[in-house]
């Protein structure tokens, strides 16, 4: 059989970062705060949950309570917000506080030895992006990692569904497996396959309309490719 791209989403499909993230997050939103001279707030857990996967820019400018800052102040809240987190995220990151799921880099291992080609593409802002590539090893799997920040500075891509493409030689011989709504859009919308993981972040009804769904890492190795 002729080998298949894979184009692994990050977050929630490889690696649980949530308590991390969402702790940085909070951490970043309290300091931002602070830097604006701005009464603090108590972070709204559920909504910063809420926002995970969305892309980096779009993260910060909603993952806050809108009524905390003035409208005038708001693009330049959401820049702080997200350079403080980046911050607090990187910190987590090394001091070991998101960690891959297990059976992941087994079964990126066995993909890898079948012949396929992977790759790795997220919504992430750079500094995070890099800190977990960097703090996971992960480009010892990955051919080529991508994320969306990086994408957008250098014009490769302005979206995730333009990020398939950017990195796919041949759509119709891509899977893309995430674990959000966008991730099995930006497939589908790119003409790839998609895998729906059950276990990330995103509810079972996000990713109805993906061609397969897994419980766990071990369910990319038994798909029935085509």
């Amino acid at each position: 059989m002729k080998p298949y791209t894979f184009l692994f989403d990050m977050d929630g499909t490889l690696l649980d970062s949530s308590a991390a993230v969402v702790d940085a997050v909070a951490a970043g939103l309290r300091r931002a705060y602070t830097h604006h001279g701005l009464p603090a707030a108590d972070p709204d857990y559920e909504l910063i949950n809420s926002c995970m996967g969305l892309p980096s820019e779009d993260y910060f400018e909603q993952a806050y309570p809108p009524a905390s800052v003035p409208v005038s102040l708001r693009a330049d809240f959401a820049l702080t917000y997200g350079r403080f987190t980046a911050e607090e995220e990187v910190a987590a990151v090394d001091r070991g506080e998101t960690r891959l799921y297990d059976g992941v880099a087994e079964a990126l291992g066995e993909l890898r030895t079948r012949g396929h080609r992977l790759l790795l593409f997220s919504n992430a802002g750079r500094i995070y992006f890099d800190a977990i590539v960097r703090g996971h090893h992960l480009d010892g799997f990955f051919e080529r990692t991508l994320s969306l920040g990086r994408a957008r500075d250098e014009g490769v891509a302005r979206d995730k569904s333009g990020m398939v493409l950017a990195l796919a030689d041949d759509p119709a011989r891509t899977i893309v497996v995430g674990d959000r709504r966008g991730d099995i859009e930006a497939g589908r919308a790119a003409g790839a396959l998609t895998v729906g993981c059950l276990y990330g972040f995103g509810s079972p009804e996000e990713l109805e309309a993906a061609d397969w769904k897994v419980d766990g890492p071990g369910g990319w190795l038994t798909l029935q490719l085509p």
